[in-house]
């Protein structure tokens, strides 16, 4: 009985970590006016990527996002194609065994070559679909047709929309089990037009806490992309992609595109010895601040014209310290300059000065210290001590 409790457990545990690591809501409708495609990339790993590659050598330009360890979980080419990918339960694909395996994945492939669903069919009717036994493809264009390709079934858009999660149609009946799926489809049926608010709507419905780590709404016909970053679909990042891939191939990191920091304070004046001798290791200190509460690292000018590299990260207000030797004698400006982990800079310190190298003479001091009380006097002393 433990036993049969443990197993339980365990196939829980595990649907519940597919669920909240493996999951996407992938959707498009075209409602005569226009035609949209939207998903939710869910996974755990939140760091996402956008990138641009250019029209060149026969092929369309085009945009993938998603993570990097993975196939890219969707794209949009310059014709106006859009594909997105979600896992799913195992199902052999057994009526392409025959055929060779592509040498790479296939998607790719048609974002560089094809400008409708009937192309990628065609694309897809040549080779082995091995690598959709564990997930599946909705791939949309921009005429408003959309298919669904678990592998060997398709699924043809029936209605004005097509929406798909992660279950197989071809092994589920009604009611789906999906919870996401059944979001989408209602806000579906309860409408017949389409617009980008109504789109990112359905994003904002089906999104999950902790698991949605990016959203894109395609509009297909205009070919721009509106991206949403976490769940926030109060932010959005618009790329036109007629005008991005004219600048070559580029990437984006999703959360550097959000990120807003404000820059540190300016660091206290470094705090140290202000006379030393040359050869010897000085420690100086500073600290600053970050209203953001982001981790700050520091540079050192030594004022001899070398700098200390950036120092950190460091938390917020805590004293950060630094050594350096000074190998020929002279009066030096010490400054600081702090940065956040998003690269926002403060401005330089208020210097301190300081002097190497000091050496204790008591006759030079005695002298010094007459030099002070008698101003006036000793003028051909004073000339031969320079």
């Amino acid at each position: 009985m433990r036993k049969i409790i443990q197993l339980t457990i365990v196939v829980i545990l595990l649907l519940f970590l597919q669920a909240s690591t493996l999951a996407c809501t992938i959707f498009s409708a075209d409602d005569g006016t226009m035609t949209l495609a939207g998903t939710n990339g869910d996974y755990s790993d939140t760091d996402t990527y956008i990138v641009f590659y250019p029209a060149e050598n026969g092929k369309h330009g085009r945009m993938y996002a998603g993570w990097k360890q993975f196939w890219w979980q969707t794209g949009l080419n310059d014709q106006g194609l859009f594909y997105a990918s979600a896992s799913t339960s195992f199902l052999e694909a057994q009526n392409s065994t025959q055929k060779p395996r592509p040498s790479q994945y296939l998607m790719y492939k048609c974002l560089e070559e094809c400008s409708t669903v009937e192309d990628v069919l065609e694309v897809f009717d040549q080779y082995n679909l091995y690598f959709l036994e564990t997930m599946q493809l909705i791939i949309s264009d921009a005429t408003g047709a959309s298919v669904i390709i678990e592998g060997d079934p398709l699924h043809f858009k029936q209605n004005y929309y097509q929406v798909v999660t992660n279950f197989r149609l071809s092994q589920t009946n009604p009611p789906y089990p999906c919870w996401r799926y059944n979001t989408a489809v209602a806000m579906f049926e309860n409408t017949t037009t389409i617009s980008l608010e109504f789109f990112t709507s359905i994003c904002d419905a089906t999104h999950q806490e902790r698991g949605t780590q990016f959203s894109t709404v395609c509009d297909l016909q205009q070919k721009i992309i509106y991206l949403y970053r976490q769940y926030n679909y109060n932010q959005v990042k618009i790329f036109n992609l007629t005008e991005e891939i004219q600048s070559g191939y580029h990437i984006y990191s999703i959360q550097s595109l959000f990120t807003t920091s404000n820059s540190p304070t300016k660091p206290t004046t470094p705090q140290g010895k202000r006379e030393g001798t040359i050869g010897q290791n000085y420690t100086y200190s500073t600290s600053s601040t970050d209203s953001d509460g982001d981790q700050i690292s520091y540079v050192f000018d030594w004022g001899d014209g070398s700098i200390s590299g950036w120092l950190g990260p460091y938390t917020s207000g805590v004293t950060c310290e630094a050594k350096h030797i000074w190998n020929i004698k002279g009066n030096y400006d010490i400054k600081v300059k702090a940065k956040d982990i998003y690269g926002a800079e403060s401005s330089w310190s208020d210097p301190l000065p300081i002097t190497m190298p000091y050496s204790y003479n008591p006759i030079l001091q005695f002298l010094e210290l007459l030099f002070q009380y008698f101003p006036h006097a000793f003028p051909l002393l004073r000339q031969l001590l320079g």
